[in-house]
């Protein structure tokens, strides 16, 4: 009996020791984040994830020690429970845009108080009003409760229009100056205000595996 248990014992540890040799080969293997999403679908019990960090916004210990790791690189830690595995599939830097806008929907606004309101909101500001107090006076999106800031983003975040204009022509526009963008067939127009320059940031793209112990 005892031989048995001892037996089966070996058999479980070996079985363990194979997998997670396994698993860090496959690892090993992994160079691309197309290859990491392959992975996670293919390996569901390891509740893997692909994510991306960003250094301006990701500001803890755990993403500090993996900023420090290069390409390849990864980062383990454990539990009495689980391992969790950390690999950098890549790291890049990352030009981000930043501004704050009013978004008006002219639907209830014919043409005549639609260009009143754009000039008032111009006058005022130029007059020295805050823009975000501006922002909590005539915007008409939820971006309102954040003073209108879009935070620090890339191409894909805003309206095409708005990108254009944002990320594109970023040169013809001043900083701490505003600019229009109307979006006629749909009605939106925004007054955007050029809060920064724009920015380099570094991302890491990571994936993230969890096994059990």
């Amino acid at each position: 009996m005892l031989k048995n248990l001892l037996l089966t014992g070996a058999i479980i540890s070996s079985t363990l020791c194979y997998a997670q040799k396994s698993t860090k080969a496959n690892l090993d293997l992994i160079t691309t984040p197309e290859e990491a999403q392959i992975f996670i679908k293919e390996n569901k019990s390891l509740k893997g994830k692909f994510v991306v960090f960003n250094k301006e916004k990701h500001n803890t210990p755990l993403t500090t020690a993996l900023f420090d790791l290069p390409k390849g690189g990864s980062k383990i830690y454990e539990n009495e429970f689980n391992k969790t595995t950390y690999k950098i599939i890549d790291k890049d830097e990352v030009t981000y845009y930043r501004a704050s806008y009013i978004f008006i929907n002219s639907e209830q606004y014919n043409e005549t108080d639609l260009k009143r309101l754009k000039q008032t909101i111009y006058s005022k500001f130029n007059q020295g009003y805050r823009f975000k107090d501006l922002v909590n006076q005539y915007s008409m999106d939820k971006n309102a409760s954040r003073g209108g800031d879009t935070g620090w983003i890339i191409e894909g975040t805003m309206p095409t229009e708005v990108e254009d204009e944002l990320i594109k022509n970023n040169k013809n526009h001043y900083l701490n100056k505003l600019f229009t963008v109307d979006i006629a067939d749909k009605n939106w127009h925004y007054v955007i205000l050029k809060t920064e320059e724009p920015k380099p940031i570094e991302e890491i793209k990571v994936l993230k595996i969890t096994e059990a112990l």
